[in-house]
Protein backbone atom coordinates (compact mmCIF):
# COMPACT_ATOMS: atom_id res chain seq x y z
CA UNK A 1 0.00 0.00 0.00
CA UNK A 2 1.21 3.35 -0.98
CA UNK A 3 1.38 6.15 1.80
CA UNK A 4 -1.22 8.56 1.15
CA UNK A 5 0.07 12.45 -0.50
CA UNK A 6 0.96 14.81 2.52
CA UNK A 7 -0.87 17.87 2.80
CA UNK A 8 1.73 20.59 1.65
CA UNK A 9 2.09 17.90 -1.34
CA UNK A 10 -1.64 18.47 -2.32
CA UNK A 11 -0.91 21.71 -1.37
CA UNK A 12 1.62 22.51 -3.93
CA UNK A 13 0.13 20.68 -6.79
CA UNK A 14 -3.18 22.32 -6.32
CA UNK A 15 -1.77 25.83 -6.92
CA UNK A 16 0.56 24.95 -9.16
CA UNK A 17 -2.05 22.98 -11.54
CA UNK A 18 -4.37 26.16 -10.90
CA UNK A 19 -1.93 28.40 -12.59
CA UNK A 20 -0.96 26.22 -15.54
CA UNK A 21 -5.03 25.82 -15.86
CA UNK A 22 -5.26 29.23 -16.19
CA UNK A 23 -2.78 29.30 -18.88
CA UNK A 24 -3.84 26.52 -20.91
CA UNK A 25 -7.37 28.40 -20.33
CA UNK A 26 -6.31 31.40 -22.36
CA UNK A 27 -5.63 29.43 -25.38
CA UNK A 28 -8.50 26.61 -25.88
CA UNK A 29 -12.37 27.13 -26.59
CA UNK A 30 -14.20 24.55 -24.10
CA UNK A 31 -17.44 25.15 -23.39
CA UNK A 32 -18.14 26.30 -19.43
CA UNK A 33 -20.28 23.50 -18.75
CA UNK A 34 -18.33 20.67 -19.90
CA UNK A 35 -15.13 22.61 -18.33
CA UNK A 36 -17.56 22.57 -14.89
CA UNK A 37 -18.30 18.55 -15.50
CA UNK A 38 -14.70 17.58 -15.88
CA UNK A 39 -14.02 19.48 -12.70
CA UNK A 40 -16.11 18.28 -10.24
CA UNK A 41 -15.52 14.52 -11.95
CA UNK A 42 -12.26 15.06 -10.64
CA UNK A 43 -13.34 16.25 -7.58
CA UNK A 44 -15.52 13.12 -6.83
CA UNK A 45 -12.59 11.24 -7.68
CA UNK A 46 -9.92 13.14 -5.41
CA UNK A 47 -12.41 12.98 -2.51
CA UNK A 48 -12.97 9.50 -2.66
CA UNK A 49 -11.42 7.11 -0.40
CA UNK A 50 -8.37 6.22 -2.66
CA UNK A 51 -5.46 4.28 -1.50
CA UNK A 52 -3.63 4.49 -4.92
CA UNK A 53 -1.13 7.98 -4.68
CA UNK A 54 -1.39 7.96 -8.31
CA UNK A 55 -5.15 8.36 -8.67
CA UNK A 56 -4.92 10.90 -6.24
CA UNK A 57 -2.11 13.11 -7.36
CA UNK A 58 -3.43 12.77 -11.10
CA UNK A 59 -7.45 13.86 -9.83
CA UNK A 60 -6.05 16.72 -7.86
CA UNK A 61 -3.81 17.80 -10.35
CA UNK A 62 -6.81 17.49 -13.19
CA UNK A 63 -8.96 18.80 -11.04
CA UNK A 64 -6.73 22.08 -10.43
CA UNK A 65 -5.93 22.66 -13.80
CA UNK A 66 -10.04 22.41 -14.80
CA UNK A 67 -10.82 24.96 -12.75
CA UNK A 68 -8.36 27.06 -13.98
CA UNK A 69 -9.48 27.04 -17.16
CA UNK A 70 -12.86 27.40 -16.05
CA UNK A 71 -11.93 30.58 -14.38
CA UNK A 72 -10.54 31.90 -17.19
CA UNK A 73 -13.41 30.83 -19.72
CA UNK A 74 -15.60 32.77 -17.10
CA UNK A 75 -13.85 35.89 -16.91
CA UNK A 76 -11.95 36.19 -19.87
CA UNK A 77 -8.73 37.02 -17.53
CA UNK A 78 -10.12 40.22 -16.25
CA UNK A 79 -10.66 41.20 -12.58
CA UNK A 80 -13.90 39.63 -11.65
CA UNK A 81 -13.52 41.62 -8.54
CA UNK A 82 -13.43 45.75 -8.08
CA UNK A 83 -13.92 47.51 -5.34
CA UNK A 84 -14.74 51.10 -6.16
CA UNK A 85 -13.60 53.04 -3.05
CA UNK A 86 -9.95 51.60 -4.01
CA UNK A 87 -10.13 53.84 -7.16
CA UNK A 88 -11.16 56.55 -4.97
CA UNK A 89 -8.37 56.15 -2.25
CA UNK A 90 -5.77 55.51 -5.11
CA UNK A 91 -6.62 58.85 -7.10
CA UNK A 92 -5.93 60.96 -3.52
CA UNK A 93 -2.49 58.95 -3.30
CA UNK A 94 -1.70 59.69 -6.77
CA UNK A 95 -2.58 63.16 -6.44
CA UNK A 96 -0.17 63.53 -3.39
CA UNK A 97 2.67 61.50 -5.14
CA UNK A 98 2.77 63.71 -8.36
CA UNK A 99 2.79 66.89 -5.55
CA UNK A 100 5.93 65.48 -3.99
CA UNK A 101 7.35 65.00 -7.89
CA UNK A 102 6.65 68.34 -8.23
CA UNK A 103 8.65 69.27 -4.86
CA UNK A 104 11.75 67.31 -6.24
CA UNK A 105 12.08 68.68 -8.84
CA UNK A 106 12.09 72.35 -7.90
CA UNK A 107 15.02 71.31 -5.50
CA UNK A 108 17.64 69.48 -7.14
CA UNK A 109 19.32 69.62 -10.30
CA UNK A 110 19.02 67.20 -12.71
CA UNK A 111 19.68 64.67 -13.82
CA UNK A 112 19.44 64.15 -9.70
CA UNK A 113 16.34 64.99 -9.50
CA UNK A 114 14.85 62.70 -12.08
CA UNK A 115 16.68 60.15 -10.55
CA UNK A 116 15.22 60.65 -7.02
CA UNK A 117 11.93 60.80 -8.61
CA UNK A 118 12.66 57.39 -10.44
CA UNK A 119 13.68 56.01 -7.59
CA UNK A 120 11.07 56.75 -5.28
CA UNK A 121 8.13 57.01 -7.72
CA UNK A 122 8.90 55.22 -10.78
CA UNK A 123 8.52 58.65 -12.74
CA UNK A 124 10.64 58.42 -15.92
CA UNK A 125 9.23 61.00 -17.09
CA UNK A 126 12.19 63.72 -16.94
CA UNK A 127 14.73 61.45 -17.52
CA UNK A 128 17.16 62.03 -19.90
CA UNK A 129 16.81 59.04 -22.72
CA UNK A 130 20.71 58.42 -22.74
CA UNK A 131 20.60 57.72 -18.96
CA UNK A 132 17.79 55.37 -19.39
CA UNK A 133 19.95 53.46 -21.97
CA UNK A 134 22.68 53.44 -19.68
CA UNK A 135 21.03 51.98 -17.33
CA UNK A 136 19.53 49.68 -19.51
CA UNK A 137 22.89 48.19 -20.54
CA UNK A 138 24.33 48.28 -17.09
CA UNK A 139 21.35 46.36 -15.54
CA UNK A 140 19.81 49.10 -13.18
CA UNK A 141 17.04 50.05 -14.99
CA UNK A 142 14.96 48.43 -12.33
CA UNK A 143 15.65 51.14 -9.62
CA UNK A 144 13.32 53.97 -11.62
CA UNK A 145 10.41 51.07 -12.08
CA UNK A 146 8.32 50.59 -9.92
CA UNK A 147 8.30 46.83 -10.25
CA UNK A 148 7.91 43.96 -7.78
CA UNK A 149 11.56 42.76 -8.16
CA UNK A 150 12.68 46.37 -7.17
CA UNK A 151 10.44 45.77 -4.28
CA UNK A 152 10.93 42.68 -3.55
CA UNK A 153 14.88 43.45 -3.42
CA UNK A 154 14.73 47.18 -1.90
CA UNK A 155 13.04 45.15 1.11
CA UNK A 156 15.40 42.39 1.59
CA UNK A 157 18.26 45.05 1.48
CA UNK A 158 16.78 47.02 3.84
CA UNK A 159 16.23 43.90 6.28
CA UNK A 160 20.09 42.59 5.42
CA UNK A 161 21.10 46.15 6.43
CA UNK A 162 19.03 47.30 9.27
CA UNK A 163 19.58 43.68 11.09
CA UNK A 164 22.75 44.35 13.23
CA UNK A 165 20.63 47.80 14.36
CA UNK A 166 17.62 46.31 15.37
CA UNK A 167 17.55 42.77 15.40
CA UNK A 168 14.41 40.80 14.49
CA UNK A 169 12.85 43.86 14.52
CA UNK A 170 13.61 44.32 10.97
CA UNK A 171 11.36 41.93 9.48
CA UNK A 172 8.33 44.62 10.66
CA UNK A 173 10.44 46.99 9.20
CA UNK A 174 10.44 45.07 5.55
CA UNK A 175 6.56 45.03 6.24
CA UNK A 176 6.85 48.68 6.56
CA UNK A 177 8.66 49.51 4.20
CA UNK A 178 5.96 47.94 1.56
CA UNK A 179 3.32 49.52 3.44
CA UNK A 180 4.83 53.11 2.75
CA UNK A 181 6.09 52.00 -1.05
CA UNK A 182 2.81 50.97 -2.04
CA UNK A 183 1.47 54.54 -0.62
CA UNK A 184 4.02 57.14 -1.87
CA UNK A 185 3.61 55.11 -5.61
CA UNK A 186 -0.43 55.59 -5.11
CA UNK A 187 -1.23 51.95 -4.86
CA UNK A 188 -1.38 50.66 -8.58
CA UNK A 189 -2.27 47.34 -9.04
CA UNK A 190 0.84 46.32 -10.22
CA UNK A 191 2.32 47.66 -6.59
CA UNK A 192 -0.39 45.78 -4.70
CA UNK A 193 0.67 42.95 -6.61
CA UNK A 194 4.40 43.24 -5.80
CA UNK A 195 3.74 44.11 -2.24
CA UNK A 196 1.79 40.78 -1.61
CA UNK A 197 4.69 38.85 -2.83
CA UNK A 198 7.62 40.94 -1.13
CA UNK A 199 5.25 40.25 1.81
CA UNK A 200 5.72 36.57 2.03
CA UNK A 201 9.33 35.77 2.79
CA UNK A 202 8.74 38.17 5.67
CA UNK A 203 5.19 36.77 6.85
CA UNK A 204 7.02 33.42 6.71
CA UNK A 205 9.99 34.91 8.93
CA UNK A 206 7.84 36.43 11.40
CA UNK A 207 6.28 33.31 12.19
CA UNK A 208 9.55 31.39 12.24
CA UNK A 209 9.07 29.34 9.67
CA UNK A 210 10.83 30.52 6.70
CA UNK A 211 11.15 26.88 5.07
CA UNK A 212 7.64 27.49 4.74
CA UNK A 213 7.96 30.09 2.56
CA UNK A 214 7.70 28.39 -0.76
CA UNK A 215 4.19 27.48 -0.09
CA UNK A 216 3.21 31.20 0.66
CA UNK A 217 4.59 32.22 -2.58
CA UNK A 218 2.75 29.60 -4.49
CA UNK A 219 -0.48 30.21 -2.61
CA UNK A 220 -0.06 34.32 -2.98
CA UNK A 221 1.02 33.25 -6.60
CA UNK A 222 -2.21 31.01 -6.87
CA UNK A 223 -4.46 33.57 -5.65
CA UNK A 224 -3.35 36.48 -7.75
CA UNK A 225 -4.09 34.38 -10.41
CA UNK A 226 -7.65 33.91 -9.57
CA UNK A 227 -8.16 37.16 -8.89
CA UNK A 228 -6.91 38.31 -11.97
CA UNK A 229 -6.44 35.39 -14.26
CA UNK A 230 -4.14 37.72 -17.27
CA UNK A 231 -1.30 38.32 -14.64
CA UNK A 232 0.20 35.26 -14.94
CA UNK A 233 1.37 36.54 -18.54
CA UNK A 234 2.65 40.31 -16.99
CA UNK A 235 6.31 40.44 -16.87
CA UNK A 236 6.62 42.53 -13.69
CA UNK A 237 4.54 39.31 -11.97
CA UNK A 238 6.71 37.02 -13.28
CA UNK A 239 9.79 38.90 -12.63
CA UNK A 240 8.55 39.89 -9.25
CA UNK A 241 7.19 35.31 -8.56
CA UNK A 242 10.76 34.21 -9.83
CA UNK A 243 13.14 36.92 -7.52
CA UNK A 244 10.95 35.94 -5.09
CA UNK A 245 11.62 32.38 -5.03
CA UNK A 246 15.74 33.15 -5.27
CA UNK A 247 16.10 34.73 -2.29
CA UNK A 248 14.06 31.82 -0.85
CA UNK A 249 15.63 28.85 -2.45
CA UNK A 250 18.91 30.47 -4.06
CA UNK A 251 19.95 32.65 -1.56
CA UNK A 252 20.63 30.47 1.50
CA UNK A 253 22.91 28.08 -1.00
CA UNK A 254 25.13 31.52 -2.33
CA UNK A 255 25.11 32.73 1.20
CA UNK A 256 26.22 29.25 2.63
CA UNK A 257 29.02 29.34 -0.17
CA UNK A 258 29.56 32.87 1.02
CA UNK A 259 30.35 32.14 4.40
CA UNK A 260 33.91 31.96 4.89
CA UNK A 261 34.49 34.98 2.53
CA UNK A 262 36.07 37.78 4.94
CA UNK A 263 33.30 40.75 4.47
CA UNK A 264 30.33 42.17 6.49
CA UNK A 265 27.69 39.91 7.28
CA UNK A 266 25.10 42.34 5.82
CA UNK A 267 27.16 42.84 2.30
CA UNK A 268 27.34 39.28 1.88
CA UNK A 269 23.89 39.16 2.30
CA UNK A 270 22.81 41.78 -0.06
CA UNK A 271 25.36 39.94 -2.25
CA UNK A 272 23.56 36.84 -2.13
CA UNK A 273 20.05 38.16 -2.63
CA UNK A 274 21.37 40.29 -5.28
CA UNK A 275 22.92 37.31 -7.69
CA UNK A 276 20.30 35.06 -6.74
CA UNK A 277 17.33 37.40 -8.17
CA UNK A 278 19.82 38.26 -11.31
CA UNK A 279 20.17 34.31 -12.07
CA UNK A 280 16.68 33.67 -11.51
CA UNK A 281 15.45 36.84 -13.82
CA UNK A 282 17.91 36.45 -16.43
CA UNK A 283 16.14 33.94 -18.75
CA UNK A 284 12.83 36.10 -18.41
CA UNK A 285 14.46 39.23 -19.24
CA UNK A 286 15.92 38.32 -22.05
CA UNK A 287 12.89 36.37 -23.57
CA UNK A 288 11.25 39.77 -23.18
CA UNK A 289 13.92 42.09 -23.44
CA UNK A 290 16.05 40.32 -25.51
CA UNK A 291 19.61 41.93 -23.94
CA UNK A 292 21.57 40.86 -21.05
CA UNK A 293 23.76 43.19 -18.89
CA UNK A 294 26.34 41.06 -17.92
CA UNK A 295 27.79 43.71 -15.48
CA UNK A 296 24.26 43.53 -13.47
CA UNK A 297 25.56 41.62 -10.29
CA UNK A 298 28.40 43.54 -9.61
CA UNK A 299 26.65 46.95 -10.59
CA UNK A 300 23.54 46.00 -8.25
CA UNK A 301 26.20 45.45 -5.18
CA UNK A 302 27.56 48.48 -5.79
CA UNK A 303 23.98 50.52 -5.29
CA UNK A 304 22.09 48.54 -3.98
CA UNK A 305 23.42 49.03 -0.30
CA UNK A 306 22.92 52.34 -0.43
CA UNK A 307 19.34 52.14 -1.76
CA UNK A 308 17.69 51.68 1.13
CA UNK A 309 19.42 54.87 2.42
CA UNK A 310 18.89 56.99 -0.38
CA UNK A 311 14.92 56.32 -0.10
CA UNK A 312 14.61 56.61 3.41
CA UNK A 313 16.26 60.42 3.07
CA UNK A 314 14.26 60.89 -0.52
CA UNK A 315 11.13 60.22 1.53
CA UNK A 316 11.64 61.92 4.51
CA UNK A 317 12.82 65.55 2.38
CA UNK A 318 9.79 64.79 0.20
CA UNK A 319 7.51 64.58 3.40
CA UNK A 320 9.04 67.77 5.18
CA UNK A 321 8.68 69.93 1.26
CA UNK A 322 5.22 69.70 1.87
CA UNK A 323 5.26 71.38 5.15
CA UNK A 324 8.09 73.43 4.95
CA UNK A 325 10.09 73.94 1.02
CA UNK A 326 13.60 75.46 2.90
CA UNK A 327 14.30 72.85 5.05
CA UNK A 328 13.24 70.54 2.80
CA UNK A 329 15.53 71.48 0.61
CA UNK A 330 18.21 71.25 2.84
CA UNK A 331 17.61 67.91 3.77
CA UNK A 332 16.82 66.47 0.07
CA UNK A 333 20.53 67.86 -0.71
CA UNK A 334 21.39 65.63 1.51
CA UNK A 335 20.85 62.58 -1.15
CA UNK A 336 23.50 64.30 -3.60
CA UNK A 337 26.29 62.13 -2.79
CA UNK A 338 24.76 59.22 -2.68
CA UNK A 339 22.56 59.80 -6.08
CA UNK A 340 25.82 60.83 -7.72
CA UNK A 341 27.27 57.24 -6.70
CA UNK A 342 24.36 55.83 -8.68
CA UNK A 343 25.19 57.94 -11.76
CA UNK A 344 28.84 57.16 -11.42
CA UNK A 345 28.38 53.88 -11.43
CA UNK A 346 26.67 53.53 -14.15
CA UNK A 347 27.92 55.44 -16.67
CA UNK A 348 31.42 54.21 -15.59
CA UNK A 349 30.05 50.66 -16.25
CA UNK A 350 28.13 51.61 -19.40
CA UNK A 351 31.66 52.06 -21.40
CA UNK A 352 33.00 48.91 -20.96
CA UNK A 353 32.12 47.36 -24.30
CA UNK A 354 30.89 43.51 -22.66
CA UNK A 355 29.03 45.39 -20.49
CA UNK A 356 26.35 44.18 -22.17
CA UNK A 357 24.97 41.81 -24.40
CA UNK A 358 21.68 40.95 -26.92
CA UNK A 359 20.37 38.13 -26.65
CA UNK A 360 17.37 36.21 -28.44
CA UNK A 361 16.09 32.69 -27.22
CA UNK A 362 12.35 31.02 -27.99
CA UNK A 363 10.30 30.55 -25.26
CA UNK A 364 10.28 26.74 -25.38
CA UNK A 365 14.62 26.48 -24.62
CA UNK A 366 13.74 29.53 -21.79
CA UNK A 367 11.07 27.50 -20.37
CA UNK A 368 13.96 24.66 -20.89
CA UNK A 369 16.50 27.10 -18.74
CA UNK A 370 14.47 28.11 -16.06
CA UNK A 371 13.30 24.40 -15.27
CA UNK A 372 16.86 23.55 -15.01
CA UNK A 373 17.68 26.27 -12.48
CA UNK A 374 14.88 25.35 -10.84
CA UNK A 375 16.13 21.45 -10.86
CA UNK A 376 19.65 22.24 -9.83
CA UNK A 377 18.48 24.49 -7.11
CA UNK A 378 16.60 22.31 -5.58
CA UNK A 379 18.92 19.39 -6.03
CA UNK A 380 21.75 21.57 -4.63
CA UNK A 381 19.40 21.96 -1.80
CA UNK A 382 19.01 18.47 -0.84
CA UNK A 383 23.06 17.90 -0.32
CA UNK A 384 22.92 20.15 2.87
CA UNK A 385 22.73 19.09 6.62
CA UNK A 386 19.34 20.39 8.50
CA UNK A 387 20.70 23.00 10.97
CA UNK A 388 23.93 23.93 8.28
CA UNK A 389 21.83 26.02 5.65
CA UNK A 390 20.70 28.94 8.28
CA UNK A 391 21.40 31.92 5.59
CA UNK A 392 17.90 33.25 6.12
CA UNK A 393 18.04 32.17 10.13
CA UNK A 394 20.65 34.33 11.07
CA UNK A 395 19.98 37.09 9.00
CA UNK A 396 16.52 37.46 10.24
CA UNK A 397 15.39 35.25 12.58
CA UNK A 398 18.06 35.62 15.46
CA UNK A 399 19.40 38.28 17.23
CA UNK A 400 22.83 36.54 18.26
CA UNK A 401 24.93 35.03 15.73
CA UNK A 402 24.64 31.14 15.56
CA UNK A 403 28.30 29.61 16.15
Amino acid sequence: MQAALTNSVKFLIFWVFLIVGLAVGSKIDVPTITLAWLGGLWLVIFLSDQEDRRIELVSIALFAGTAGALIWQLTGGEVWLRLSGLSFISERLISLRDLLIDRIFLSLPEPHGSLLAGILFGNRLKLDRELLETFRIVGLSHLIAVSGFNLTILTANAQTFFRGIIGRNSLWLGLVIIFFFIIITGAPASILRAGVMASVVIIAQIIGRPSQSLNLLILASGVLAVFEPKIIFDVGFQLSVVATYGLISLAPLIGQALRGVPAPKSLKGILAETLSATILTAPLIILHFERLALVSPLTNMLVLPIIPLLMALGLTSAAVLLISPAIGGLLVMLTWPLLSWVLLVGDWFSQLAWSATEASLNHFLIAAIMALIVLAVEFLGRFVKPGELDYLDELFLSTEPKP
